[in-house]
């Protein structure tokens, strides 16, 4: 009825009450009648986490795709949310040659929405099908693409900035980066490969913007490796890494070739807390993307592991190679 208990709603309503709240956040998702039931007894908006999380999203998609991405999630997630209240949206709709008293508001609420989700599935196909052009030019070519993943604000545009000397968006906060970017990366062996810089991860990431963002997620999942950036310097970095596994394992990639990468190293300067976080972390590579310590090591690491796979290129055949990226043609369009 409440997601919690009413004696705790009741407590919850008090809390409100003294401390003058006008937004309750639930740490978690909320059924539709909860929420509505929240809201009755608080006298205030309710959200839950996965509105908090498409909000912060919204505000930060600055593509036409990551517009289009986010909106999708929200109004799929919105659409059973959607309820009248009283006969404030009842209005009819029908007149001369309609059958019935003619449509609510709300239905017609409900059937806008249903045929902007339309639209928004169609245009995300379109994008589907131009990445996948793309993938397949990449395919047809041989070159390796490495996707680096890991939890949001991990620092991972930071890493891929240093590896491929770009200057994508950086900035410190949650989900700066909502569009992949891919970028040619050449190893110290002389391999060649390409960099790709993905969507952060979250705990319990909401459905509704997997399946919105799995045009984005895909990215990944074609990737011959995995970089999957760690927080070093964070409290909660094992439940990080759980929350990015747990989200690997809903696109299917769980097993695909990985190497953790333990970032901001530079922000533990004890030399007794590092052994330890290596300890933990058997084989991950400690680096700092700011200062670009291990960037040298992470470097032959992945040289290593492409070359163990046979996926590289080499320097001499990858010049004669021209391969379109996803951010190349953006620029084109």
């Amino acid at each position: 009825m409440y997601y919690i208990g009413k004696g705790k709603a009741e407590e919850l309503a008090v809390l409100v009450i003294t401390t003058h709240a006008d937004l309750v956040i639930f740490d978690d998702e909320l059924s539709p009648a909860q929420q509505r039931n929240l809201e009755r007894l608080l006298k205030t908006k309710v959200i839950d986490r996965t509105w908090l999380i498409l909000d912060i999203f919204a505000s930060r998609a600055a593509s036409k795709e990551g517009k289009i991405q986010v909106e999708l999630a929200q109004l799929c997630y919105l659409l059973p949310r959607l309820v009248g209240k009283g006969t404030a949206l009842s209005r009819l709709g029908g007149g001369i040659g309609t059958r019935g008293p003619g449509e609510t508001k709300l239905e017609v609420d409900r059937r806008r929405i249903r045929r902007r989700i339309s639209i928004l599935r169609k245009e995300l196909e379109e994008i589907a099908k131009r990445r996948g052009l793309q993938r397949s030019n990449r395919k047809k070519s041989g070159l390796p693409l490495v996707s680096i993943v890991g939890y949001t604000n991990a620092g991972k545009s930071t890493l891929f900035n240093a590896l491929t000397d770009s200057e994508v968006f950086v900035e410190d906060k949650l989900f700066a980066t909502l569009d992949p970017t891919i970028r040619r990366c050449y190893l110290p062996s002389g391999d060649f490969m390409l960099l790709a810089d993905t969507v952060g991860f979250i705990r319990k990431l909401p459905h509704d913007l997997i399946a919105a963002f799995r045009a984005t997620l895909e990215e990944a999942t074609y990737s011959d490796l995995l970089l999957h950036v760690v927080d070093a310097s964070h409290p909660g970095k094992d439940d990080h890494l759980e929350a990015v596994e747990e989200v690997l394992r809903t696109l299917g990639i769980a097993d695909r070739p990985v190497i953790t990468v333990l970032n901001k190293i530079d922000l533990i300067p004890g030399k007794l807390d590092r052994e330890r976080i290596l300890l933990e972390h058997p084989g991950a590579i400690p680096v700092s993307a700011e200062t670009r310590e291990g960037l040298d090591e992470l470097l032959k690491t992945i040289s290593m592991m492409l070359k163990d796979c046979n996926l590289y290129i080499s320097k001499e055949t990858a010049k004669d190679l021209h391969v379109t990226t996803w951010e190349d043609s953006r620029k084109q369009n």
